[in-house]
């Protein structure tokens, strides 16, 4: 039986493939000698720092060819998407390997909060910055790019989030537009987060509305302009996109004069490309098999790490017996992380420990205070304990017997159906072992794959499901969308939660954000509504000649910088 219920949309990074902060190792030079995955660093902003040489063509291998081209956008928000198009958008600010989010020096000169109440931020952009077309980058970018994202102004745009700009009063440009002035209705707490992405306000006037050049002139529309390093100059659908230097560029470098982006949406093509030289950086989705397939590629750096984005077991509460607290905290007792990690990701990620937190990753800082707590250990979670799930139920008032749990009122609990994504051989490895797990407490899982994750997650299709989630480097938006009443996929709602979120979002105060953020997560580890299981992997890996290519594990990913790209001197 199905026990569907309508949700709200979620970001569609966060529903379908999931990034990347902590770095389980960057390794140098290839030919299998690396140590892939040999205890965590912090994410190193400074990694792979080389002298590089002007000229050459790099290409880069994306698992998915582009169908909208505007990432801004409910369906165009895909990693791969972002890393065809970091090269080409402007951006205010950029999320960095250390997990912080910075401004983008070669936009803007100054970032800075100039007015508490009501709260105002100020960007200074450079006087020379514009687009490939010569039109001046201005106020006007950032005001049409908050009015296509805001509901208000916009009740018919699909943008990927409105988190922070349905909060914005105004926004307004002076100094010819290269001061934006932007003020809020409420203090809103991850204000840093905004404007990671400009469109360009000129070209969105020659195309109808604000509706109309969003949803469908930028979504269906190969940009033939750019703000960034580099402008598309060729796309041949499902083989390839081909970018130039931007003519008009304002910032430092580029130094390719040539960037590709192969689509190739086989693993194994990119691994045997690699082996070629007819690609020269690939960020797959890691196994064993193509972890060691890397590595035995010499002259290749393979980097591999985890962060910002947790894999995840959720309950879908709006379950019958679902909706019992006692059913849904014996489940997650009995559930053993350790055992999973060391079945699946443990193979080649050596270290990787259960995480106790979905909020904030180990060693991660919100403005220099300590975030992560483990509220999930202490719980009593996560960690196979058997006896004590078999106590949490008796205790309740279910029975076990004859491998058949029945609940309080004598009535067997049903077949629970577990839901994962079509071919992701982790994650079928995962509910393989969860269902063998709770096989102990007569609780029967029927496995079912899907290939639409995120309708299944954001339609309720599901009685428990595993998923990957990827977080902010500020956190505050993206609890308010997975854990808000407006948000929930999970059909838990909890008014103190929303109160909660709604404070953390308005206060600028770090330690406030901290504190308020993991009493969510604890009240959560409580209700057993989430099962946070490890932080995930990702493998980037490039030829070794070539310099200041990194892993980012954050929303921009790898090519976060690629008009610092070249072969090294």
């Amino acid at each position: 039986m199905s026990h569907r219920k309508p949700h709200r949309r979620l970001r569609a990074a966060t529903a379908g493939f999931a990034l990347l902060p902590l770095l389980l190792a960057a390794c140098s030079t290839g030919g299998g000698d690396e140590n892939v995955g040999d205890g965590i660093k912090a994410g190193q902003v400074d990694a792979n720092q080389a002298k590089v040489k002007d000229g050459g063509t790099l290409a880069y291998s994306i698992e998915v060819d582009v169908k909208n081209w505007n990432i801004l956008h409910a369906t165009g928000d895909v990693f791969g998407y972002r890393q065809i198009l970091n090269p080409v958008l402007p951006h205010a600010m950029i999320s960095q390997p250390d997990f912080t989010m910075a401004k983008n020096d070669a936009l803007v000169t100054e970032v800075k909060v100039v007015k508490d109440s009501p709260q105002t931020v100020e960007y200074r952009i450079r006087p020379e910055a514009a687009w490939s077309d010569g039109t001046p980058i201005t106020a006007d970018d950032f005001k049409y790019t908050w009015q296509v994202q805001d509901p208000q102004q916009c009740p018919t745009c699909e943008p990927a989030t409105q988190a922070g700009y349905d909060q914005v009063a105004s926004v307004n440009g002076s100094d010819n537009g290269k001061t934006v002035t932007v003020e809020f209705k409420n203090t809103y707490q991850p204000w840093r987060l905004m404007f990671p992405h400009l469109l360009p306000a000129h070209i969105a006037a020659q195309h109808g509305d604000l509706a109309t050049s969003f949803n469908d002139h930028f979504s269906s529309t190969v940009p033939t302009w750019s703000g960034g390093p580099y402008v598309i100059s060729e796309y041949v659908p499902n083989q390839s996109v081909t970018m130039k230097k931007n003519p008009k560029w304002y910032g430092d470098g580029p130094h390719l004069d040539q960037l590709v982006f192969r689509i190739l949406t086989d693993e194994r093509q990119a691994v045997t490309a690699m082996a070629n030289n007819e690609i020269q950086v690939v960020v797959p989705r890691p196994t064993l098999d193509l972890v060691q397939q890397l590595k035995g590629i010499s002259n290749v750096t393979t980097s591999l790490a985890s962060g910002l984005v947790y894999e995840h077991l959720d309950i879908n509460t709006a379950h019958p017996a679902l909706a019992d607290v006692a059913l849904r905290r014996a489940i997650f007792a009995a559930v053993d992380r350790q055992a999973i990690i060391d079945k699946t990701i443990g193979q080649f990620a050596a270290g990787t420990k259960p995480l106790g937190n979905r909020n904030f990753m180990p060693g991660q800082k919100l403005e220099g205070v300590d975030a992560y707590t483990d509220n999930v250990t202490s719980a009593g979670l996560g960690d196979g304990n058997i006896e004590a799930a078999k106590k949490i139920l008796t205790d309740a008032g279910y029975v076990l017997g004859n491998g058949q749990l029945t609940d309080p009122k004598g009535k067997p609990v049903p077949p629970l159906r577990m839901r994962y994504s079509k071919g992701n051989q982790v994650r079928l490895d995962t509910s393989v072992l969860v269902q063998n797990q709770l096989k102990q407490l007569g609780v029967t899982l029927q496995l079912q794959e899907t290939d639409s994750l995120g309708t299944t997650v954001n339609t309720g299709d599901f009685d428990l499901i595993v998923f990957g989630t990827n977080l902010d480097v500020i956190p505050t938006a993206t609890a308010q969308s997975v854990f808000g009443s407006k948000g929930t996929h999970t059909g838990y709602k909890d008014q103190e939660i929303d109160g909660w979120l709604t404070d953390a979002a308005r206060t600028l105060d770090p330690k406030q954000v901290v504190d308020l953020l993991n009493k969510v997560d604890t009240r959560i580890s409580e209700q057993a509504v989430t099962l946070p299981i490890y932080q995930t992997p990702t493998l980037v890996a490039y030829r070794s000649d070539l310099g200041n290519i990194r892993v980012n594990p954050t929303r921009f990913g790898t090519s976060y910088n690629t008009q610092e790209w070249g072969v090294k001197e």
